[in-house]
Formats: structure tokens, C-alpha cells, sequence
């Protein structure tokens, strides 16, 4: 049986809705185990134990991944990503979405395979993004690398 791990940071809400959309797609994937975990509530370390991982993190400062709780958990669990599918998503609410293309490379950079490109959306996720989030969720799920 897969192991999927959503791990997500959210601080407004935005991030965790677009994380909760992910989840559903994900979870047609009957045969998979997965687990949606909020930053802080797991060990960077237990990255391990998943072969596949979901990143959501909110866009910061000058487009940036969250500083304070999030970068700190991505740097401590990158080298667990190595040879294994990633995808990422998340919201923001200035700027164009340059972090998630940053964040892109260095993902690829620390050995993970990306998934698509990051699944970005300004601000709350409604309507048609929402059911985009669980179509990405369903397709990360049947994702083979």
C-alpha cells in the first residue's frame, strides 16, 4: 500500500482550504494511506516513512516560503525527498508567484521528483479552483514516477 503525506502550513486559512481540496482528490485513490498533517504536529524526520509527499505552504514576505514555521521544517526534512514524488500548492496574496517557481527548483535540486508544476492561487481558493485542487490531489494520487 502507497503512503501519501500532505504536510501543510497555513496561518489565514487560505492554504489549509487548498489543502483540504488536495486531500479529497487524493483520498479516490482507495488503495493509498494518507495522512494530512499540519507543520509543527509531525518530525521532519517522518518523511521517511511516506513514498510519496504533498508540500503546501503560503507565499511570505517577498515571495518566500513561510519563515518561521515552515522553511525550518522544509529544510530539516529535504534530504528524505530525495527519489521521491513531491507536489506542492499553495496561496498568496502579493506578487505573481515567483516562490513557487524557487521553490520548484530547489525541490528538484534536493532530489525529489516534481510533480506538475506547483498549484498556486491567489488568496481563499473558490469554485472552480477548488475542484482544479482535487483534481490535482487525484491526479498526484495515480501519479507512477
Amino acid at each position: 500500500m502507497e503512503k501519501i503525506l500532505l504536510v501543510y502550513y497555513s496561518k489565514s486559512g487560505h492554504t489549509k482550504t487548498m489543502a483540504q481540496a488536495v486531500l479529497e482528490g487524493l483520498r479516490m485513490d482507495k488503495s493509498a494511506d494518507i495522512q494530512m498533517i499540519q507543520v509543527g504536529m509531525i518530525h521532519p524526520t517522518r518523511i521517511q516513512e511516506y513514498s510519496k509527499i504533498v508540500m503546501g505552504c503560503p507565499a511570505s514576505g517577498t515571495e518566500q516560503l513561510e519563515q518561521a514555521d515552515f522553511e525550518p521544517f522544509y529544510q530539516a526534512s529535504k534530504h528524505f525527498l530525495r527519489g521521491k514524488p513531491v507536489a506542492l500548492f499553495g496561496s498568496y496574496g502579493l506578487g505573481v508567484g515567483h516562490w513557487m517557481k524557487k521553490w520548484e527548483e530547489r525541490v528538484r535540486e534536493d532530489g525529489a521528483i516534481l510533480f506538475e508544476s506547483g498549484f498556486i492561487c491567489m488568496e481563499m481558493p473558490e469554485g472552480e479552483l477548488l475542484e482544479d485542487l482535487v483534481r490535482f490531489g487525484k491526479r498526484f494520487a495515480a501519479f507512477k514516477q
